[in-house]
């Protein structure tokens, strides 16, 4: 089959003008080359298909990445060809398709050797390469998968990786075929078909995988299909992969992109060991018995599971309290202050379920004056949402002891593996101590306050907290989302600061800061330190009081007061403060004094 597949691209007729390209590993590349340009629609009139800059760039950046393996030594060869099929052209676009490939060419480096584009055959070929196995002999291939004792893995990969992009090449290179077939017989070319009837008659996967063995290695497609597809797990093999999925819809319902990161976990991931895929597997089972058929019984919050999983490691792994969260699925009012607040953990007791005293609620959820009425009413949904808290526990992956309920470090290990191969950016405490300050402080803005405050502090904790890092941090709050909507939730970072650590002459620094001179100016002051309140600009003064303001709690009465107060103090009264606001931060500016009945320019 891998002999008579993909006929007519004129490789023949290649090979005999360019004796150069003979060898096994360059003719490989030549077959893969014509093929492909062949296959994505080039102009074969001339006996041989035509590269076009746009097939260029598509041919080394997309599909050679995808569908061929070739040692790091053979790379060049690949953009060789190109130049040789390009030698016959005319000037002008002789000219612009070597520019093509020259420009192509960086990138189609990089994405050969990205382990992101790894497929399992592509990876199996690297290895059998680099082991000195002939990839032309299939008996040879055949004995070195039969040594191997499971699936080796690139650096930093998962199996689902590998699968996943084994997938969607095998999707690619199926669509490649079906459209290369119907558009030949649409349209008959003079130079014939590529793929025969009898050739499709097969199955557009048999075809694929004939194909994958010529570029890859003689008959490991078909092997990693049969006999040791052990060796390539495909998406039967990881039916977690669902929940993921899930988890990814929770992220882009908060975030909207799998590059916004989610904070590091708290404390070791994943101590007390236990095989991450296996755990995933459980807290899957679990999660699809609560919201499928076996869910009837699990109450209103069965299908919150995956909500549950997502929040609470975006909270940091820090533990929740089960009211609490009740409380918010019922709508009742819950402090923005306290909604994301750890709540303590403690020891183990009796299993059953016990809602929190009226004053307990009324301090978790920031409502004073709650009643045992109140208590009452919320003691069924909170019982409720606590039975699927203790049918996800019966994994081991989820505790819950008393009201606080949270992720197990084996299960914190696998929601991040299980947000990690839909690609959500799920970085460990290592790795956000070595960010920039900008990136920090955009990642610390989105995350919940409490998450957020130990991974500024451990960040200036790996700079010794020197004043140049301080420094570095003022400045990146200041900047990142200046004159945006989300300005005052990055100001908001410098509350979470122990500004007593800060070296004075990182305080001296910032007192001309235009958004941390006021609280550099307040911190001098509390040392006894002489500041001159000419130093600090009008704009830190004007947001200190901005952000000082109550935005939405209490009635309008009280903000208005509390505005008015300021205002009196003021150097031009209210009209002069609401300038000077609305300059330094329209937007929230905005959305505090409007609903005050305060005109905003």
């Amino acid at each position: 089959m891998a002999e008579i597949v993909l006929t007519n691209t004129g490789l023949d007729a290649f090979l005999a003008a360019h004796p150069e390209f003979r060898g096994p590993g360059a003719a490989r590349a030549a077959d893969a080359v014509l093929g492909l340009l062949a296959l994505r629609g080039a102009d074969r009139t001339s006996g041989l298909p035509e590269p076009t800059p746009a097939l260029v760039r598509r041919l080394l950046v997309e599909d050679l990445p995808a569908f061929v393996g070739a040692a790091p030594a053979e790379l060049d060869v690949y953009p060789a060809v190109l130049r040789a099929l390009v030698a016959g052209l005319d000037g002008e676009r002789r000219r612009r398709v070597e520019g093509a490939i020259g420009e192509a060419e960086p990138d189609f480096a990089r994405a050969m050797g990205d382990p992101g584009n790894l497929t399992w055959p592509r990876w199996y070929a690297q290895l059998l390469r680099a082991d000195g196995t002939d990839p032309g002999d299939p008996g040879a291939v055949r004995d070195w998968l039969a040594r191997l004792d499971g699936p080796p893995l690139p650096d930093g990969m998962r199996r689902a990786d590998l699968m996943g992009r084994t997938a969607l090449a095998d999707v690619l290179l199926a669509e490649v075929l079906t459209r290369a077939y119907v558009r030949d017989a649409e349209h008959p070319p003079a130079a014939g078909p590529l793929l025969g009837d009898h050739d499709v008659a097969q199955g557009i996967g048999t075809v694929a995988a004939a194909l994958l063995d010529r570029w890859t290695a003689a008959g490991l497609a078909e092997e990693l299909a049969g006999q040791y597809a052990h060796l390539a797990p495909g998406p039967d093999d990881f039916p977690h992969l669902v929940l993921a999925d899930a988890l990814l819809d929770e992220h882009l319902d908060y975030y909207g992109d799998t590059a916004v990161p989610l904070p590091p976990p708290e404390g070791a991931i994943g101590a007390g060991g236990g095989d991450v895929e296996a755990d995933a597997d459980l807290l899957a089972g679990a999660v699809d018995a609560l919201e499928g058929a076996d869910g009837e019984d699990s109450g209103p919050y069965g299908g919150e599971a995956a909500h549950l999983l997502y929040t609470l490691y975006q909270r940091g792994c820090s533990a929740e309290s089960v009211a609490r969260r009740a409380a918010e699925f019922e709508d009742w009012t819950v402090d923005p202050a306290l909604e994301d607040a750890p709540v303590p953990v403690p020891p183990p007791a009796s299993p059953g379920y016990t809602t929190p005293t009226a004053g307990e609620l009324a301090r978790l959820l920031g409502t004073p004056g709650l009643t045992d009425t109140d208590r009452a009413r919320l003691d069924k949904p909170a019982r409720e949402l606590a039975a699927v808290v203790d049918r996800l526990a019966a994994t081991g992956l989820v505790f819950r002891n008393g009201d606080a309920f949270g992720l197990t470090a084996r299960g914190c290990a696998a929601v991040r593996y299980l947000l990690a191969v839909r690609r959500v950016e799920v970085p460990d405490a290592a790795e956000t101590a070595g960010w920039d300050a900008a990136r920090l402080v955009a990642a610390a803005e989105g995350w919940p306050q409490a998450a957020a405050s130990p991974v500024l502090g451990a960040w200036l904790t790996a700079r010794d907290g020197a004043e140049q890092a301080w420094s570095e941090l003022f400045d990146a709050v200041g900047t990142v989302n200046a004159r945006t909507p989300d300005a005052a939730s990055t100001r908001a970072l410098l509350g979470l600061l122990d500004w007593s650590a800060v070296p004075s002459g990182a305080l001296r620094a910032a007192l001309a800061d235009p958004v941390a001179g006021a609280r550099a100016a307040a911190e001098l002051t509390v040392r006894g330190e002489p500041v001159d309140p000419a130093a600090v600009p009008a704009s830190a003064r004007a947001l200190a009081v901005l952000d000082a303001l109550p935005a939405k709690q209490g009635p309008l009465e009280f903000r208005r007061t509390a505005f008015d107060t300021a205002a009196a103090h003021w150097p031009g009264g209210s009209a002069a403060l609401v300038a000077t606001m609305t300059a330094a931060d329209p937007h929230e500016t905005a959305r505090v004094l409007k609903p005050l009945g305060v005109s905003v320019p």
